[in-house]
This record gives C-alpha cells, structure tokens and sequence, in this order.
C-alpha cells in the first residue's frame, strides 16, 4: 500500500468516525477534531491528499442524503444539509492555507497515463514563457514539456492541443487580464484542463503574471496561486522570479514523482 492509499483510508476512517457519524449538533465542532488530525501529518502534500479525500465524501454522503430525502435537491432548512455544507466551507478553508491544492483522484485505473507538462498562455505573454522555458530545460529529459510552440508548420494545431490537453499531468496557467480575456483559452484549453484536474489526477499551478481580477473567476480561484494575486510577477524583482520559477519546477517534479 503506496502513502497516498493509507492517508486517502486514514481519511475515509475519520469521516465516518469523527464526521459521518458525528453527534455534534456544530459542524466546527468536527472541524475542530479535524484540525487535530491534520497535526498527524507533517507535509503539505499529506495534509492535501487527506482534506481532499475528506472534501469528496463529505459530498457523496451529501449528495446520497439529498437523493434519498430531498429529490435530488439540496433543502436550504435541512439541518443535515446545513451541516454538510459548513463541513465543506471549513474544509475548503483548510485546503486554501495549504501551498498546493492536490487534486488527485487515487483510483485511476482505466484512465488515461498523464504525464506530460502543459502551459496554458496568451501570446501576449510570451516572454513569462521564455523564462519558464529556461527553468524547465535542464530537467527535459526527465519530464515531457508541451507548449504551443512545438506546433509544427503543416500540422492541425486544434487537434495537437486536443491530444497534449488529454496527456496533461500538470498544467501551469499563466494568468494575466490577457489569458482571462482569451476566448480560445476560456472556451478550448480550460474546461478540459479542469476536468481533468477533477476527474483524472491532473494537477492545476497557476502563476500569476500581473494584476487581474483573479478572484472574479471561481473556477480558477479554487486553485490555490504559486504566487498570490496580490503580488504578481511584474510587481517582483528579478531574484524574486527567479526562485518563484524554481518553485514551480520543484512543484511540478514532486507531482511527476521526478526525484532531485
């Protein structure tokens, strides 16, 4: 049994314990059980995989209760629904102090292998990628780097932006009022992104190049920044990206599994 699988069962015996079968009338009365757990475990990453684990039962013992009680819908004076939804408020806000968002599924059997680095950009930014480039060249013959650079002349660039999306294990977002404003990142690159991130073990790092109304798009927002939107990389100075960049390379071989 790999780590990830005894904290994703570690998890599972804390909710129906400490949560599912909680007799606590205040939902921050399980949180604050939670916290205590949470003390268990000394990496972000750790901590990450059991909140999520956490997060996902918590919405199908909902969703169960809402089938079995409420015709499918949420009742906005059930005290059960209630509760669940102020667990999931909490659990959020756990997750939102960690450094990574790990949204990794354990079971990914008949899934598709991910294992390719997709950076999703707007042309108008493409010297933030000309950096990145530069942090990721020593390690490519460790990890598969795609951009939509290496689109060749004569090829059907929908379709090789279709099948590197489908091979994507990490995503980085370059996020400025560019990328936000992009009707073919909007509507192509991300909403496949974000299911996978969802469904299929892909993992979301975003970087925040300058100052843009992030907060405005929740299903961004739910990732958590290497960078917070309040310092953007046009507001640092050059050692200042220079170790953000590095960061983002250690994120990203962490997730592929790639050892230093």
């Amino acid at each position: 049994m790999n780590n990830e699988s005894i904290i994703r069962k570690e998890a599972f015996e804390f909710f129906e314990w400490k949560i599912k079968n909680s007799d606590r009338s205040m939902a921050i009365d399980d949180i604050r059980e939670l916290k205590l757990r949470l003390a268990d475990f000394y990496s972000a990453e750790s901590k990450a995989i059991f909140l999520d684990e956490i997060e996902t039962l918590v919405k199908k013992n909902l969703k169960e209760h809402c089938d079995e009680y409420h015709a499918g819908q949420s009742d906005p004076t059930c005290l059960d629904d209630i509760k669940a939804e102020r667990h999931l408020f909490y659990v959020r806000q756990e997750i939102e102090t960690l450094p990574i968002i790990v949204h990794q599924k354990f079971n990914t059997e008949g899934q598709n292998i991910r294992n390719k680095v997709f950076v999703s950009y707007s042309h108008l930014d493409k010297d933030f990628l000309t950096d990145i480039k530069r942090h990721f060249k020593p390690f490519l013959s460790d990890l598969d780097f795609w951009d939509d650079t290496k689109i060749q002349p004569g090829q059907k660039w929908r379709e090789e932006i279709t099948n590197a999306v489908s091979d994507t294990k990490v995503a980085i977002l370059l996020v400025s009022t560019d990328f936000l404003g992009s009707e073919f990142i909007t509507s192509d690159e991300l909403p496949p992104l974000l299911k996978a991130a969802e469904q299929e073990g892909a993992v979301i790092l975003m970087v925040i190049l300058k100052p843009c109304l992030f907060e405005a798009f929740p299903e961004l927002n739910q990732f958590q920044a290497i960078n917070p939107p309040s310092r953007p990389l046009t507001k640092m100075d050059y050692d200042e990206k220079e170790d953000l960049y590095v960061n983002l390379v250690r994120q990203t071989k962490k997730i592929l599994g790639i050892k230093n």
